[in-house]
């Protein structure tokens, strides 16, 4: 489900860009899996939004009443939020400033469809992709998206499976092989079995040792050393 809010205080631009929206949706990119919320404000926005899930895209206008679009923007991103920002204005002054909060996307008034629909178009391309950089957790009804770079290695602890992250662990009852299988292709090497490291967080190797940007050393199988710094050289040449 593709999410996406929009915030605008003028009620007539707020229906006509929903509408825009979910004509955008209805095409064969989204396919009408849209989930779309819409504020009258950024105070109602941040007090309503809060509890939430993420939203894909935020569409804002900037020339709001008390807390206007670019505010809100700085204010979500402290917050860690990561959304796409598209600003709707009609002052295009307003561009340079967006770059402070990783908003290269902005529209001017009146919003055309066509522009509007290459932006959501980009934007949803972009999260796909950014979807697959994710390993899903699931123990039961909690389900957890873990960012690959973010591990820095899982490991076999009898029937169960270890992840070191880099600022939290996890350990789950589950099969090594069938859990790491969505980890080919990303970067991680076997130092034996049951031991896969991400090489993003790898700063130096010996024939015994692997040495990872933390401080922790984790074992080199025998005979594993060769593959291993090839892999590593391989990686940083990417």
């Amino acid at each position: 489900m593709f999410r996406i809010a929009i915030c605008e205080d003028e009620k007539v631009v707020l229906d006509y860009e929903s509408s825009l929206v979910k004509d955008w949706a209805a095409g064969p990119l989204c396919g009408g899996a849209l989930e779309l919320d819409t504020y009258i404000s950024a105070e109602q926005f941040l007090f309503e939004s809060e509890d939430k899930a993420p939203y894909d895209v935020l569409i804002f206008d900037i020339q709001m009443k008390n807390i206007n679009g670019m505010e809100l923007a700085k204010k979500l991103r402290a917050r860690g939020c990561d959304s796409v920002i598209i600003f709707v204005t009609g002052i295009p002054d307003y561009a340079i400033e967006g770059y402070e909060v990783g908003a290269v996307r902005y529209i001017l008034k009146p919003v055309k469809p066509e522009v509007l629909n290459g932006l959501l178009d980009a934007a949803f391309k972009e999260g796909q992709k950014k979807a697959e950089d994710y390993f899903v957790l699931g123990q039961g009804a909690d389900v957890q998206k873990i960012s690959f770079e973010k591990i820095i290695y899982v490991e076999a602890h009898g029937h169960y499976v270890f992840l070191k992250g880099m600022d939290f662990e996890r350990e789950w009852k589950a099969g090594f092989a069938e859990t790491t299988a969505a980890f080919d292709g990303r970067g991680f090497f076997c130092l034996r079995r049951g031991l896969l490291v991400n090489l993003a967080h790898v700063t130096r190797i010996t024939r015994t040792d692997c040495v990872l940007d933390g401080g922790e050393t984790l074992p080199v199988a025998r005979g594993v050393y060769k593959e291993l710094n090839e892999a590593f050289i391989d990686f940083f040449k990417k």
